[in-house]
């Protein structure tokens, strides 16, 4: 990438400007080597066609025989979305169409292995269903895109944060490093009962390292799609625009479960 080229969401000083074509390629470099480390020759992939799991997918499929699974109500977006991205990377993709009755059994089971509040324990069942989905294909490692809200920024709350004038560097990084003993751990306690390996490919202490020494506020340029590093990245690895320009939907959103849980929350919480 050139110091010329325009990035729409970039609104900082030609010296910053500069600076991102300098880190785009080191970056993207370090994603190739963190999502490598993660593989082994046949891998599935939690994959809802957003930016994290396609990235992951698309260098994945360089090196390894990779299957997608997802999962979602009826016409949700992830279902939509996963279709059209898998058929960009042409990748086989594994789809579960999820019912109101089995996301609520689904629910139960990941209470069980994880007891905690409904909103804590709902982004565990689509982890489940795929977990378990992938197994029938004999897979025995499933790779998740956890890590990269807390490196590049994703989540709406921390603008909130930056505006309250709390030091966010300071809270993006100690999130990033409690991930294993919150939703790493989950998923990994899920996957374990269901007889596989999760892998985190964004959960990478060098990565981590490179991504923490950018200044701030090139990781918050873009409010809007939100991680405009790891897009500008993923363009630079030839990522197709549909997965580079999604924006951010929790699994739990994207899939429909959310909405199905809040309907039985009462209930749930007995």
């Amino acid at each position: 990438m050139s110091n010329g080229q325009k990035r729409s969401w970039l609104k900082a000083d030609s010296s910053l400007l500069k600076a991102v074509d300098t880190m785009i390629p080191e970056l993207s470099k370090l994603l190739i080597s963190s999502i490598e480390k993660t593989l082994e020759d046949r891998v599935a992939i939690a994959f809802s066609g957003g930016l994290d799991s396609s990235l992951i997918a698309h260098i994945a499929k360089r090196s390894a025989d990779v299957e997608l699974f997802c999962c979602g109500t009826e016409k949700s977006e992830d279902i939509i979305y996963a279709e059209k991205a898998a058929g960009l990377l042409g990748l086989s993709l594994y789809k579960s169409t999820l019912s109101e009755q089995e996301i609520l059994e689904l629910y139960k089971k990941c209470h069980t292995i994880v007891p905690n509040d409904l909103l804590k324990v709902e982004l565990l069942v689509p982890v489940y269903k795929v977990a378990e989905e992938a197994k029938k294909r004999d897979h025995s490692v499933l790779l998740f895109g956890s890590g990269s809200e807390e490196l590049f920024v994703g989540y709406e709350r921390y603008y909130r944060y930056k505006e309250e004038g709390k030091d966010l560097d300071a809270i993006l990084q100690e999130e990033f490093k409690t991930l294993v003993n919150r939703e790493i751990a989950w998923v990994k306690k899920v996957c374990y009962k269901l007889g596989l390996e999760a892998r985190f490919p964004f959960y990478n202490q060098q990565l981590a390292d490179f991504v923490f020494k950018i200044p701030l506020e090139l990781r918050m340029e873009e409010k809007e799609l939100k991680k405009g590093l790891l897009r500008e990245a993923a363009k630079l690895l030839s990522l197709p625009d549909l997965m580079v320009q999604r924006k951010k939907r929790a699994m739990q959103y994207g899939s429909g479960v959310h909405k199905i849980l809040l309907k039985h929350a009462k209930d749930l919480s007995k």
